[in-house]
């Protein structure tokens, strides 16, 4: 009887302990186009692709263009949000850069992990007519 119960007790504990695991691990951007602080052409197509990543798994995303605060720029229209399930997320996306754009936006990444950990990331380019 006394081996049943240590069986049952080293059971629980085992249990607890694995469900007890916490993320210590933030989510990851990494950016392969377009280059940080490369120039582009007013009409230009800019292509975008990065990579999203946890050790955990990943529940979402938001990429937009806008100002260094990280307030959407309407003038670009882009501003992507979504879910992203898994380890990776693979985003491609692309915008046309306006007429009279600014000489100066950021590309703002975010995402969150399945544990609601988040992390930021923004990236400069430069516009010219």
């Amino acid at each position: 009887m006394k081996n049943r119960i240590v069986f049952v007790a080293l059971a629980i504990v085992s249990v607890g302990f694995t469900a007890c695991k916490k993320d210590k691990e933030d989510p990851t951007i990494s950016i392969t186009t377009p280059a940080e602080h490369s120039t582009h052409k007013w009409g230009d197509e800019v292509h975008i692709n990065a990579t999203f990543a946890d050790d955990r798994g990943l529940k979402s995303y938001e990429v937009m263009v806008g100002d260094e605060t990280g307030m959407h720029d309407h003038m670009f229209d882009f501003h992507k949000s979504g879910t992203a399930e898994g380890l990776s997320y693979d985003f491609h996306e692309h915008f046309m850069v306006p007429d009279s754009a600014m000489m100066m936006r950021w590309v703002h990444f975010t995402v969150t992990d399945a544990e609601d950990k988040t992390v930021s990331q923004k990236w400069m380019l430069h516009f010219e007519e």
